[in-house]
């Protein structure tokens, strides 16, 4: 039997873009399978993903996709906001989510690996 090898634990915070100031948001997971990342939120606990969407020179552009239980399966997921990451952002993805506006949701993924 095969062992899945568990992805790190990677850094999120909120950010307010008027003061600065930086609160705890949860954790992210890559999922190399699909090429994103799992984020699940604290406070209250949300599951969202993240996937690249499209590259242009140093640019990354990523949707953040929410899913949707119907009578408690899986049924599809939904896009509830956007993100990007650059090399002004130094490797961190900043992310703008609907319901969440006008903090930003901000990956800090190890990129030493």
């Amino acid at each position: 039997m095969e062992k899945i090898k568990k992805t790190k634990k990677e850094e999120l915070f909120w950010l307010d873009p008027e003061s600065g100031e930086k609160y705890n948001a949860g954790v992210a997971f890559y999922v190399p399978e699909f090429g994103e990342y799992r984020l699940v939120l604290d406070a209250p606990r949300t599951i969202l993903y993240l996937r690249p969407k499209e590259a242009n020179e140093d640019r990354i552009d990523y949707v953040v996709h929410s899913p949707v239980d119907i009578n408690g399966k899986f049924s599809h997921r939904v896009p509830v906001g956007n993100g990007y990451s650059s090399g002004e952002t130094n490797g961190h993805v900043y992310m703008k989510i609907g319901r969440y506006l006008p903090q930003r949701l901000v990956l800090v993924p190890d990129v030493t690996e």
